[in-house]
Formats: structure tokens, C-alpha cells, sequence
């Protein structure tokens, strides 16, 4: 009896310093390594500093600065830095996205089917900066609005070309874009990286002007998202996520610009590309649940399709993405999350989904 008191306090004393160990207060270091046909072995960093945590309410996000470096041995590279400031004793946000990328990029057919043999190669090389500027629309208020600024300056080079549409885009050599717009947002969900209770809507509208080639083009891009996040009593801190993801271009869209799933945030594990058009449509659902320590769990199912316009959208069929997914908790005042999904597409595919925070 006394053999198994001191086992349990020495367990207990064990799990409270490794508890402690992976408690990021401050700051979050990881390394980074993937591998993709096009580019071979990329290795990189992340970084994450938490400088305010959310509100206890869920209310505020707080405010936190992310960045992630990447390159490969065949010497392309991206760097991307994320800002979020959103105190908890303020009525305004911001946040602001960078970009610097030199990286090969396949170019499937545009529309809703793929063959994934079929493809080009080009590298584009852009910087590229979007900044959102919002406030509640008063006090204490779910409803807020915003002015959004996306700008990019982007160069081409076409590496292999001749089995896709992409052949007739080559006397695109460089673009330089400017887009401004709004959002109008109604959000009564907990602002963290684990909600689990209330509703997101917003609408985004973003007019563009574009200058390729010394020629000048216009294109407007619209877009309405939507989440839901219902408490799951039975299941410790059981979530169920549900979201819906609309977005549509008018006018003459750049073929990079292209409405598309990522794989990553969106249809995770398909392979960002195979779907590309117009108009892109994703509905997620994910159940969420904790299992032990700092490991939580999900099980999630997601359909995605695009097309050239509405009415080519309904009548296409949809693709599936259905998996599970890991979750390790490295801070507790902002539930921020390393994740990773494992995801079957259209019952064929298997494919692989890593970041820090939630998909949606």
C-alpha cells in the first residue's frame, strides 16, 4: 500500500514537470520538414510569440505574432509572418498576412476534375502583403467591420509547359495587384484555437486592379464564410465544428489567383491545384474531442467543388475528404494547437495535413 502512495506521488511529480516542460508561455520553436515531388526534401523553422492572451469570455483573440521559413535543396524558399492584435480591452483589430516566395508550383487543368499526371511546372517569385483593419461596431458588440488591403507584386517563369490550359497564360511575365475592400462580420464564437460554442459570418468583398505586362486588368473577388461551433456535453470538451466556405471571382482572374481548396485549411490532404476555377465551394464538419494530457482528437468529413460560375458549381459533382486528426496542446491561455489530419480524398487518395491551429 505504502509502495503504491509513493509510485502515484512520484507519477504525479513526473507528469507535473513534463506538463511544464511543453507549456509554451512565451514563445513556441519548432523545426519543419516535408517532402513534395516537385521540390524534393524542404526542411525549415517556426515560430510563434504569444504577446496577450484571449479573453476569458472567448470575446478577443488577444494578439500573437506567428512566422514559418522553408526551403528546399533545390534552393526555393518561403517566408511567411502572420500578426493578429486584437486586445482584450479594445473595440478595434488587426491583422496582416507577408509573403515571400520563390517556389515551383504544378498547374493542373482548370475545373472541378483532375488528372494528376497531367500537369505543367512554373515558379513564381512574389511579395505579397494583406492587411485587415477592423472595429466592432460598438461596444462590446458580435457585429464589426473592416477595410481590407491585399497587395503583390509577382513574377513568372514557365518551367515545363504544354499539357494544360497553362500554355495559353505564358505571356504572363509579371503582375503587379492592388486590392482593396470590406468585410461586415457577425461573431458570437469563442475567439481561440479551440471554440466551442457560438456562430461566425462574414462577408468579404475586394475590388482589384491589376497591371500585367504593362496592360491593366480588373477582377473582384467575393467571398461568405460561415461557422457554427455546438458543445458536445457527452465527450470531454466535445466540439461539433461545421462551416461552410463560398468564394467567387468576376472578372478577368489571374490563372494563379484561381478559387481553390488549399489541402491544408480546406479539403485537407488534397493536393492544392487539383480543384481550380472561378468558384470554389467547401463544407466541413469535424467532432472534437480531448483524450489525455495535452492529446485531443478529431474525426472529421469535408466536400469541395469548384466551377466556372454558379450555375457550372451546382451542376458539378462534389469531392470528398474524410479522416482523423491529432491535436497537442503547447499553450493553455490560448488553446493554441500543433495539429495534424490524415485524410482519404474521394476514396482514393491518401493525404496529410500539419500546422499550427485549428482548420477552421
Amino acid at each position: 500500500m505504502r509502495s503504491s502512495f509513493f509510485f502515484l506521488l512520484f507519477s504525479s511529480v513526473l507528469f507535473a514537470q513534463l506538463d511544464s516542460l511543453f507549456e509554451f508561455e512565451r514563445f513556441l520553436v519548432l523545426p519543419v520538414g516535408a517532402y513534395t515531388e516537385e521540390t524534393g526534401i524542404i526542411i525549415g523553422a517556426g515560430a510563434m510569440i504569444f504577446i496577450e492572451p484571449p479573453a476569458e469570455d472567448g470575446s478577443k483573440t488577444g494578439s500573437n505574432n506567428s512566422s514559418v521559413i522553408m526551403t528546399s535543396l533545390k534552393e526555393q524558399a518561403t517566408f511567411i509572418n502572420k500578426h493578429v492584435y486584437e486586445p482584450v480591452n479594445g473595440s478595434w483589430n488587426f491583422v496582416s498576412h507577408l509573403y515571400l516566395t520563390n517556389w515551383p508550383t504544378q498547374f493542373f487543368e482548370i475545373g472541378n476534375e483532375w488528372d494528376k499526371e497531367e500537369y505543367d511546372v512554373f515558379t513564381s517569385k512574389n511579395i505579397r502583403l494583406d492587411i485587415t483593419l477592423g472595429r466592432d461596431l460598438f461596444l462590446k458588440s458580435k457585429f464589426s467591420y473592416g477595410i481590407e488591403l491585399d497587395a503583390e507584386y509577382i513574377t513568372f517563369n514557365y518551367d515545363n509547359v504544354g499539357k494544360t490550359e497553362l500554355q495559353y497564360f505564358t505571356d504572363l511575365k509579371n503582375s503587379g495587384r492592388l486590392g482593396l475592400g470590406y468585410n461586415l462580420t457577425y461573431n458570437s464564437s469563442e475567439r481561440n484555437d479551440w471554440p466551442r460554442k457560438g456562430s461566425f459570418v462574414q462577408i468579404r468583398h475586394i475590388y482589384f486592379g491589376a497591371e500585367d505586362n504593362n496592360a491593366k486588368r480588373t477582377f473582384i473577388w467575393k467571398n461568405i464564410d460561415t461557422k457554427m461551433y455546438i458543445p458536445l456535453f457527452f465527450l470531454p470538451e466535445g466540439v461539433l465544428a461545421l462551416s461552410s466556405y463560398l468564394e467567387d471571382f468576376d472578372g478577368e482572374v489571374p490563372f494563379d489567383r484561381l478559387a481553390q481548396p488549399d489541402g491544408v485549411g480546406q479539403l485537407r490532404g488534397l493536393k492544392k491545384g487539383f480543384l481550380a476555377d472561378k468558384t470554389s465551394w467547401v463544407l466541413q464538419s469535424e467532432l472534437r474531442t480531448h483524450l489525455f494530457w495535452r492529446c485531443k482528437g478529431t474525426m472529421f468529413y469535408e466536400l469541395g467543388k469548384v466551377g466556372s460560375g454558379f450555375k457550372e458549381l451546382n451542376a458539378n459533382e462534389w469531392h470528398e475528404s474524410i479522416g482523423i486528426g491529432g491535436r497537442f496542446l503547447v499553450n493553455r491561455k490560448s488553446k493554441t494547437h500543433i495539429r495534424g489530419d490524415l485524410a482519404l480524398i474521394d476514396k482514393k487518395y491518401l493525404g496529410m495535413a500539419i500546422k499550427i491551429n485549428e482548420a477552421f
